[in-house]
Protein backbone atom coordinates (compact mmCIF):
# COMPACT_ATOMS: atom_id res chain seq x y z
CA UNK A 1 0.00 0.00 0.00
CA UNK A 2 2.80 2.43 0.91
CA UNK A 3 4.49 1.29 -2.28
CA UNK A 4 1.52 2.73 -4.67
CA UNK A 5 1.91 5.90 -2.62
CA UNK A 6 5.03 6.53 -3.00
CA UNK A 7 5.17 5.50 -6.56
CA UNK A 8 2.57 7.79 -7.38
CA UNK A 9 4.15 10.74 -5.54
CA UNK A 10 7.25 9.75 -7.73
CA UNK A 11 5.24 10.05 -10.83
CA UNK A 12 4.16 13.36 -9.80
CA UNK A 13 7.46 14.66 -9.12
CA UNK A 14 8.81 12.91 -12.52
CA UNK A 15 5.91 15.00 -14.80
CA UNK A 16 6.57 18.74 -12.64
CA UNK A 17 10.38 18.14 -13.68
CA UNK A 18 9.13 17.69 -17.40
CA UNK A 19 6.70 20.57 -17.27
CA UNK A 20 9.29 22.73 -15.63
CA UNK A 21 11.98 21.50 -18.00
CA UNK A 22 9.65 21.20 -20.73
CA UNK A 23 11.09 23.40 -23.76
CA UNK A 24 9.61 26.71 -24.35
CA UNK A 25 7.75 26.70 -21.09
CA UNK A 26 8.22 29.80 -18.44
CA UNK A 27 6.14 30.21 -15.56
CA UNK A 28 6.89 34.07 -15.58
CA UNK A 29 4.90 33.89 -18.70
CA UNK A 30 1.72 32.66 -17.38
CA UNK A 31 -0.97 34.75 -16.23
CA UNK A 32 -3.07 35.80 -13.20
CA UNK A 33 -5.60 33.24 -13.92
CA UNK A 34 -3.45 30.58 -15.09
CA UNK A 35 -1.33 30.66 -11.89
CA UNK A 36 -5.42 30.95 -9.84
CA UNK A 37 -6.05 28.04 -11.60
CA UNK A 38 -2.95 26.08 -10.59
CA UNK A 39 -2.55 27.03 -7.43
CA UNK A 40 -5.89 25.87 -6.58
CA UNK A 41 -5.42 22.60 -8.83
CA UNK A 42 -2.36 22.50 -6.59
CA UNK A 43 -4.44 22.75 -3.13
CA UNK A 44 -7.07 20.50 -4.84
CA UNK A 45 -4.19 17.99 -5.34
CA UNK A 46 -2.45 18.44 -2.23
CA UNK A 47 -6.13 17.62 -0.34
CA UNK A 48 -7.02 14.30 -2.01
CA UNK A 49 -3.61 12.94 -2.25
CA UNK A 50 -4.42 13.34 2.04
CA UNK A 51 -7.59 11.97 1.58
CA UNK A 52 -6.82 8.91 0.35
CA UNK A 53 -3.00 8.47 2.05
CA UNK A 54 -4.86 9.12 5.71
CA UNK A 55 -8.02 6.66 4.44
CA UNK A 56 -5.39 3.44 3.14
CA UNK A 57 -3.71 3.71 6.56
CA UNK A 58 -6.47 4.32 9.21
CA UNK A 59 -9.17 2.46 7.26
CA UNK A 60 -7.73 -0.90 8.02
CA UNK A 61 -6.43 -1.10 10.99
CA UNK A 62 -9.41 0.15 11.84
CA UNK A 63 -11.46 -2.48 10.62
CA UNK A 64 -9.38 -5.10 11.54
CA UNK A 65 -9.75 -4.32 15.10
CA UNK A 66 -13.50 -4.63 14.84
CA UNK A 67 -12.94 -8.13 12.99
CA UNK A 68 -10.93 -9.33 16.13
CA UNK A 69 -13.58 -7.92 18.57
CA UNK A 70 -15.95 -10.06 16.03
CA UNK A 71 -13.74 -13.18 17.07
CA UNK A 72 -12.44 -13.07 13.48
CA UNK A 73 -9.01 -14.29 13.71
CA UNK A 74 -6.05 -12.02 11.92
CA UNK A 75 -4.31 -15.49 10.95
CA UNK A 76 -7.38 -16.93 9.62
CA UNK A 77 -7.97 -17.66 5.35
CA UNK A 78 -11.43 -15.44 6.29
CA UNK A 79 -9.71 -12.56 7.47
CA UNK A 80 -7.60 -12.38 4.46
CA UNK A 81 -10.41 -12.01 1.93
CA UNK A 82 -12.14 -9.61 4.12
CA UNK A 83 -9.49 -7.40 4.44
CA UNK A 84 -8.75 -7.59 0.61
CA UNK A 85 -12.20 -6.88 0.11
CA UNK A 86 -12.46 -3.90 2.12
CA UNK A 87 -9.09 -2.18 1.46
CA UNK A 88 -10.29 -2.82 -2.56
CA UNK A 89 -13.62 -1.39 -1.50
CA UNK A 90 -12.41 1.46 0.15
CA UNK A 91 -9.92 2.40 -2.66
CA UNK A 92 -12.65 1.83 -5.79
CA UNK A 93 -14.69 4.11 -3.70
CA UNK A 94 -12.26 6.86 -2.31
CA UNK A 95 -10.42 7.14 -5.74
CA UNK A 96 -14.40 7.42 -7.58
CA UNK A 97 -14.84 10.10 -5.04
CA UNK A 98 -11.80 11.92 -5.16
CA UNK A 99 -12.06 12.00 -9.20
CA UNK A 100 -15.49 13.60 -9.06
CA UNK A 101 -14.74 16.01 -6.21
CA UNK A 102 -11.54 17.12 -8.22
CA UNK A 103 -13.23 17.55 -11.43
CA UNK A 104 -15.87 19.79 -9.87
CA UNK A 105 -13.23 21.68 -8.18
CA UNK A 106 -11.08 22.14 -11.46
CA UNK A 107 -14.37 23.35 -13.16
CA UNK A 108 -15.38 25.91 -10.18
CA UNK A 109 -11.56 26.70 -10.09
CA UNK A 110 -11.41 27.58 -13.49
CA UNK A 111 -14.86 29.94 -13.33
CA UNK A 112 -13.39 31.71 -10.23
CA UNK A 113 -9.49 32.06 -11.67
CA UNK A 114 -11.27 33.77 -14.78
CA UNK A 115 -13.63 35.50 -12.87
CA UNK A 116 -11.12 37.38 -10.81
CA UNK A 117 -8.46 37.35 -13.73
CA UNK A 118 -10.61 39.34 -15.99
CA UNK A 119 -10.87 42.68 -14.15
CA UNK A 120 -6.86 42.75 -13.57
CA UNK A 121 -6.51 42.11 -16.99
CA UNK A 122 -9.12 45.01 -18.12
CA UNK A 123 -7.30 46.85 -15.92
CA UNK A 124 -3.86 46.26 -17.50
CA UNK A 125 -5.29 47.15 -20.66
CA UNK A 126 -7.12 50.55 -19.79
CA UNK A 127 -3.76 51.26 -17.96
CA UNK A 128 -2.21 50.51 -21.67
CA UNK A 129 -4.88 52.87 -23.50
CA UNK A 130 -3.67 55.50 -21.00
CA UNK A 131 -0.29 55.46 -21.92
CA UNK A 132 -1.31 55.69 -25.50
CA UNK A 133 -3.50 58.92 -25.02
CA UNK A 134 -6.68 57.30 -24.82
CA UNK A 135 -8.07 59.38 -22.06
CA UNK A 136 -11.51 58.11 -22.69
CA UNK A 137 -11.54 54.91 -21.29
CA UNK A 138 -13.37 53.73 -18.20
CA UNK A 139 -13.38 50.61 -16.62
CA UNK A 140 -17.08 48.87 -15.24
CA UNK A 141 -16.97 47.41 -11.28
CA UNK A 142 -16.31 44.10 -11.52
CA UNK A 143 -18.16 43.41 -8.66
CA UNK A 144 -15.95 40.43 -7.22
CA UNK A 145 -14.67 42.21 -4.09
CA UNK A 146 -13.64 45.48 -2.74
CA UNK A 147 -10.44 45.25 -3.50
CA UNK A 148 -10.84 44.82 -7.61
CA UNK A 149 -13.58 47.80 -6.95
CA UNK A 150 -11.06 49.63 -5.53
CA UNK A 151 -8.68 49.00 -8.48
CA UNK A 152 -11.55 49.86 -11.21
CA UNK A 153 -12.40 52.94 -9.33
CA UNK A 154 -8.83 54.15 -8.63
CA UNK A 155 -8.32 53.69 -12.55
CA UNK A 156 -11.40 55.66 -13.56
CA UNK A 157 -10.07 58.65 -11.46
CA UNK A 158 -6.66 58.60 -12.98
CA UNK A 159 -8.30 58.70 -16.38
CA UNK A 160 -10.35 61.16 -15.56
CA UNK A 161 -7.63 63.46 -13.75
CA UNK A 162 -5.14 63.08 -17.03
CA UNK A 163 -8.24 63.93 -19.14
CA UNK A 164 -8.97 66.90 -17.40
CA UNK A 165 -5.14 67.57 -17.96
CA UNK A 166 -5.32 67.18 -21.09
CA UNK A 167 -7.94 69.41 -21.47
CA UNK A 168 -6.01 71.65 -19.73
CA UNK A 169 -2.89 71.45 -20.97
CA UNK A 170 -4.65 72.28 -24.43
CA UNK A 171 -6.65 74.98 -23.22
CA UNK A 172 -3.28 76.71 -21.95
CA UNK A 173 -1.19 76.30 -25.19
CA UNK A 174 -4.58 77.99 -27.29
CA UNK A 175 -4.56 80.77 -24.63
CA UNK A 176 -0.73 81.25 -24.70
CA UNK A 177 -0.33 81.43 -28.21
CA UNK A 178 -3.79 83.83 -27.99
CA UNK A 179 -2.16 86.08 -25.71
CA UNK A 180 1.73 85.90 -27.24
CA UNK A 181 0.08 86.80 -30.87
CA UNK A 182 -1.18 89.96 -30.17
CA UNK A 183 2.03 91.70 -28.40
CA UNK A 184 3.88 89.99 -31.11
CA UNK A 185 2.02 91.11 -33.98
CA UNK A 186 2.27 94.92 -32.91
CA UNK A 187 5.67 94.65 -32.23
CA UNK A 188 6.56 92.98 -35.35
CA UNK A 189 4.14 95.57 -37.41
CA UNK A 190 5.75 98.76 -35.72
CA UNK A 191 9.30 97.31 -36.52
CA UNK A 192 8.41 97.27 -40.34
CA UNK A 193 7.02 100.34 -40.20
CA UNK A 194 10.17 101.73 -38.91
CA UNK A 195 12.26 99.77 -41.15
CA UNK A 196 10.25 101.11 -44.08
CA UNK A 197 10.14 104.69 -42.89
CA UNK A 198 6.59 105.16 -42.21
CA UNK A 199 7.13 105.24 -38.34
CA UNK A 200 9.83 107.95 -37.26
CA UNK A 201 11.94 106.09 -34.24
CA UNK A 202 10.84 108.71 -31.90
CA UNK A 203 9.80 108.48 -28.51
CA UNK A 204 6.55 108.01 -28.88
CA UNK A 205 6.86 104.92 -31.29
CA UNK A 206 9.48 103.56 -28.65
CA UNK A 207 7.08 103.80 -26.01
CA UNK A 208 4.85 101.59 -28.28
CA UNK A 209 7.73 98.95 -28.66
CA UNK A 210 8.05 99.25 -24.70
CA UNK A 211 4.34 99.00 -23.71
CA UNK A 212 4.30 95.24 -25.95
CA UNK A 213 7.66 93.87 -25.04
CA UNK A 214 6.34 95.14 -21.28
CA UNK A 215 3.02 93.12 -21.82
CA UNK A 216 5.37 89.92 -22.96
CA UNK A 217 7.62 90.47 -20.06
CA UNK A 218 4.40 90.52 -17.65
CA UNK A 219 3.16 87.40 -19.56
CA UNK A 220 6.63 85.50 -18.55
CA UNK A 221 6.29 86.58 -15.17
CA UNK A 222 2.76 85.12 -14.71
CA UNK A 223 3.39 81.70 -16.53
CA UNK A 224 6.30 81.69 -14.02
CA UNK A 225 3.89 82.13 -11.20
CA UNK A 226 1.15 79.79 -12.29
CA UNK A 227 4.23 77.17 -12.55
CA UNK A 228 5.23 78.19 -8.93
CA UNK A 229 1.47 77.64 -8.00
CA UNK A 230 0.87 74.11 -9.59
CA UNK A 231 4.74 72.96 -7.91
CA UNK A 232 3.34 74.57 -4.66
CA UNK A 233 7.05 76.24 -4.48
CA UNK A 234 6.06 78.85 -2.50
CA UNK A 235 8.20 80.12 0.25
CA UNK A 236 6.07 80.40 3.02
CA UNK A 237 6.22 81.35 6.83
CA UNK A 238 3.09 80.55 9.05
CA UNK A 239 2.75 82.75 12.16
CA UNK A 240 -0.36 83.84 14.36
CA UNK A 241 -1.17 87.09 12.97
CA UNK A 242 -3.91 89.18 13.27
CA UNK A 243 -5.96 88.60 10.16
CA UNK A 244 -7.98 91.42 10.88
CA UNK A 245 -5.75 93.84 10.72
CA UNK A 246 -3.91 92.43 7.52
CA UNK A 247 -7.27 93.38 5.92
CA UNK A 248 -7.41 97.35 7.32
CA UNK A 249 -3.77 97.55 6.10
CA UNK A 250 -4.78 96.32 2.75
CA UNK A 251 -7.76 98.47 2.34
CA UNK A 252 -5.70 101.65 3.47
CA UNK A 253 -3.31 101.24 0.91
CA UNK A 254 -5.91 100.71 -1.69
CA UNK A 255 -8.05 103.84 -0.11
CA UNK A 256 -6.52 106.28 -2.91
CA UNK A 257 -7.26 103.98 -5.90
CA UNK A 258 -11.16 103.13 -5.00
CA UNK A 259 -11.37 106.97 -4.03
CA UNK A 260 -10.11 108.09 -7.43
CA UNK A 261 -12.50 106.05 -9.35
CA UNK A 262 -15.46 107.14 -6.87
CA UNK A 263 -15.74 103.31 -5.33
CA UNK A 264 -16.26 103.11 -1.71
CA UNK A 265 -13.99 100.73 -0.11
CA UNK A 266 -14.54 99.42 4.11
CA UNK A 267 -12.98 96.86 6.58
CA UNK A 268 -15.20 95.53 9.41
CA UNK A 269 -14.39 92.47 11.91
CA UNK A 270 -17.11 90.78 12.81
CA UNK A 271 -16.86 88.94 16.22
CA UNK A 272 -20.00 86.31 14.56
CA UNK A 273 -22.37 85.78 12.09
CA UNK A 274 -25.18 88.15 13.50
CA UNK A 275 -22.90 90.32 15.56
CA UNK A 276 -20.68 93.70 14.20
CA UNK A 277 -17.82 94.32 16.05
CA UNK A 278 -15.82 97.24 15.81
CA UNK A 279 -12.82 98.05 12.89
CA UNK A 280 -10.04 97.93 15.67
CA UNK A 281 -10.96 94.30 16.55
CA UNK A 282 -8.27 91.74 16.13
CA UNK A 283 -9.42 88.50 14.50
CA UNK A 284 -6.03 85.38 15.00
CA UNK A 285 -5.40 82.88 12.51
CA UNK A 286 -2.55 81.20 11.43
CA UNK A 287 -0.94 82.29 7.45
CA UNK A 288 2.15 83.95 5.99
CA UNK A 289 1.13 87.94 6.26
CA UNK A 290 3.13 88.56 2.81
CA UNK A 291 1.36 85.67 1.33
CA UNK A 292 -2.27 86.87 2.54
CA UNK A 293 -1.43 90.87 1.09
CA UNK A 294 -0.61 89.16 -2.11
CA UNK A 295 -4.44 87.52 -2.19
CA UNK A 296 -6.11 90.79 -0.58
CA UNK A 297 -4.32 93.09 -3.27
CA UNK A 298 -5.52 90.56 -5.90
CA UNK A 299 -8.76 90.63 -4.72
CA UNK A 300 -9.39 93.90 -4.23
CA UNK A 301 -7.78 94.81 -7.74
CA UNK A 302 -10.25 92.56 -9.16
CA UNK A 303 -13.30 94.10 -7.04
CA UNK A 304 -12.12 97.75 -8.29
CA UNK A 305 -12.07 96.74 -12.38
CA UNK A 306 -15.20 95.25 -12.11
CA UNK A 307 -17.15 98.11 -10.06
CA UNK A 308 -18.76 101.37 -11.33
CA UNK A 309 -18.78 104.94 -10.02
CA UNK A 310 -21.15 104.41 -6.74
CA UNK A 311 -20.65 100.45 -6.19
CA UNK A 312 -19.33 99.71 -2.63
CA UNK A 313 -16.85 96.95 -1.30
CA UNK A 314 -16.24 95.70 1.78
CA UNK A 315 -13.56 93.57 3.42
CA UNK A 316 -15.32 91.97 6.45
CA UNK A 317 -13.57 89.27 8.78
CA UNK A 318 -15.32 86.42 10.09
CA UNK A 319 -14.04 84.38 13.23
CA UNK A 320 -15.12 80.65 13.67
CA UNK A 321 -14.12 77.93 15.90
CA UNK A 322 -11.69 76.70 13.85
CA UNK A 323 -11.51 78.97 10.53
CA UNK A 324 -10.97 82.58 9.76
CA UNK A 325 -13.16 84.08 6.59
CA UNK A 326 -11.47 87.02 4.83
CA UNK A 327 -14.52 88.38 2.50
CA UNK A 328 -14.19 90.58 -0.34
CA UNK A 329 -17.41 91.62 -1.31
CA UNK A 330 -18.76 94.32 -4.02
CA UNK A 331 -21.97 95.02 -6.04
CA UNK A 332 -19.93 95.24 -9.32
CA UNK A 333 -20.59 93.39 -12.36
CA UNK A 334 -20.95 90.25 -10.52
CA UNK A 335 -21.36 87.01 -12.59
CA UNK A 336 -23.38 83.45 -12.91
CA UNK A 337 -23.03 81.45 -10.53
CA UNK A 338 -22.38 78.20 -12.68
CA UNK A 339 -18.83 79.74 -13.30
CA UNK A 340 -17.39 80.44 -10.29
CA UNK A 341 -15.17 77.55 -10.10
CA UNK A 342 -14.31 78.21 -13.67
CA UNK A 343 -12.76 81.98 -12.81
CA UNK A 344 -9.47 80.23 -11.01
CA UNK A 345 -8.57 78.58 -14.09
CA UNK A 346 -5.52 79.16 -15.32
CA UNK A 347 -6.07 82.40 -18.30
CA UNK A 348 -9.91 82.33 -17.54
CA UNK A 349 -11.32 86.01 -17.67
CA UNK A 350 -14.55 86.56 -16.44
CA UNK A 351 -16.78 89.27 -16.69
CA UNK A 352 -15.40 92.43 -18.73
CA UNK A 353 -14.00 94.71 -16.39
CA UNK A 354 -15.74 98.54 -15.89
CA UNK A 355 -12.35 99.71 -15.96
CA UNK A 356 -8.41 98.92 -16.66
CA UNK A 357 -7.20 96.21 -19.34
CA UNK A 358 -8.45 92.62 -19.08
CA UNK A 359 -5.58 90.90 -16.94
CA UNK A 360 -4.07 87.69 -18.49
CA UNK A 361 -6.52 85.35 -16.22
CA UNK A 362 -3.91 83.93 -13.62
CA UNK A 363 -4.26 86.64 -10.88
CA UNK A 364 -7.42 84.15 -9.41
CA UNK A 365 -5.34 81.21 -9.98
CA UNK A 366 -2.36 82.03 -8.20
CA UNK A 367 -4.28 83.58 -5.07
CA UNK A 368 -5.75 80.54 -4.71
CA UNK A 369 -2.51 78.34 -5.26
CA UNK A 370 -1.38 80.26 -2.15
CA UNK A 371 -4.88 79.95 0.49
CA UNK A 372 -4.02 76.37 -0.17
CA UNK A 373 -0.63 76.19 0.21
CA UNK A 374 -1.65 78.03 3.70
CA UNK A 375 -3.60 75.27 4.50
CA UNK A 376 -6.61 77.50 3.23
CA UNK A 377 -9.07 78.06 0.71
CA UNK A 378 -10.08 80.72 -1.73
CA UNK A 379 -13.88 80.59 -2.93
CA UNK A 380 -16.05 82.53 -5.06
CA UNK A 381 -20.28 83.33 -5.10
CA UNK A 382 -22.37 85.70 -7.50
CA UNK A 383 -26.20 85.98 -6.99
CA UNK A 384 -25.85 86.54 -10.87
CA UNK A 385 -24.91 89.20 -13.38
CA UNK A 386 -24.76 92.76 -12.29
CA UNK A 387 -25.88 91.43 -8.66
CA UNK A 388 -22.24 91.86 -6.53
CA UNK A 389 -19.62 89.37 -6.39
CA UNK A 390 -18.50 88.01 -3.10
CA UNK A 391 -14.67 86.26 -2.67
CA UNK A 392 -14.05 84.28 0.66
CA UNK A 393 -10.86 83.76 1.84
CA UNK A 394 -10.72 81.11 4.44
CA UNK A 395 -7.53 80.39 7.21
CA UNK A 396 -6.83 77.90 9.88
CA UNK A 397 -7.87 80.24 13.45
CA UNK A 398 -5.16 80.66 15.86
CA UNK A 399 -6.23 81.50 19.52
Amino acid sequence: MWSRCEESASRWAAAEVRLRFWPGYSWRRAGLGTRIFVAIALVILAGASTLLLVALVTAPVVFRGHLEDAGVSAESALASQIDEGFTLALVTSISAAVLAASLVAVVVAAVIARRISRPVAVAADSAGRLADGDYGVRMAMPGVGPELDELAAAVNTLAQRLETAEQHRMRLLSDLGHELRTPLAALEATVEAIVDGILPADPETLTTLTDQTGRLTRLTRDLQAVSRSDERAFRLELLRVDLADLARTAVAAHQARYRSADVTLTATARGDETRAGPAHESVYGWADPDRVTEILDQLLDNALRHCAGGDTVTVTCHPRADTVSLVVADTGTGFKPSVAEGLFARFHRGPDPLRGPAGTGVGLTIARALAEAQHGHLGAASPGPGRGAAFTLTLPAAP
